[in-house]
């Protein structure tokens, strides 16, 4: 087995969040999603249009489908519409953070691709 293919029952989880191009203001609801491939998590972005979509937090679980249970159960509250869930506080990522973290998962993306894992990067600066 390659060390790149997943062991059964990993999988990612993701939080997904709008961002302006051009630094305008974007709507607050976050998107929580799971999958299996990493190249399924939905990524937007058009030259066309300034308000894009990326999956800016994601974690590699052992049992993904039972995390995502867990994580949707937590933000149960917070929920507008299927995985969409409103995030007013501006504390949405935080909590999935510190709920994962709790399991011993963290985030293996780094979006703004500056060579830190994005979950260091308040802590690295």
């Amino acid at each position: 087995m390659s060390e790149f293919q997943l062991h059964e029952g990993q999988g990612f989880i993701y939080v997904g969040e709008y961002f302006h191009k051009f630094g305008k203001e974007v709507p607050s609801e976050k998107k929580i999603g799971k999958t299996d491939s990493l190249l399924s998590i939905p990524q937007i972005d058009d030259y066309a249009f300034s308000l894009d979509f990326t999956a800016a937090d994601i974690y590699l679980v052992d049992d993904y489908e039972k995390m995502y249970e867990a994580v949707i159960a937590l933000l149960a509250n917070d929920q507008l519409a299927e995985d969409w869930y409103e995030d007013t506080d501006g504390d949405l990522k935080d909590r999935v953070a510190r709920f994962m973290a709790a399991f011993g998962y963290t985030e293996i993306a780094d979006v703004d691709g500056d060579g830190i894992p994005d979950y260091l990067d308040d802590i690295i600066g």
